[in-house]
């Protein structure tokens, strides 16, 4: 199975501090790591500190198909991040 690396880039409801502790807590790190997933890379834009990027890197899709479920929008949202508008790039190896 293919390893992907998935690029989100997206706008902030809460501040950027708030959204990386949010992503790095113990809890959040948990969910990750039962998915096989890692994040790579939490920052913010240097013109615009309500938007941010994370990179992960997981099995071919895993992020992808959580990220565009319906479902998981509420826990997306929790964290800061905002749903709509969000920039999916996705790259393999």
């Amino acid at each position: 199975m293919a390893i992907e690396t998935t690029v989100l880039d997206f706008k902030l409801s809460k501040s950027f501090e708030e959204y990386k502790a949010y992503m790095n807590s113990t809890e959040q790190q948990a969910m990750f790591n039962e998915m096989g997933v890692k994040t790579f890379y939490i920052g913010k834009s240097l013109n615009d500190p309500k938007r941010a990027i994370v990179i992960f890197q997981g099995s071919e899709s895993v992020l992808y198909e959580i990220f565009t479920n319906p479902q998981t929008k509420p826990i997306v949202e929790a964290s800061g991040h905002i749903y709509e508008g969000t920039k999916i790039t996705r790259w393999i190896s």
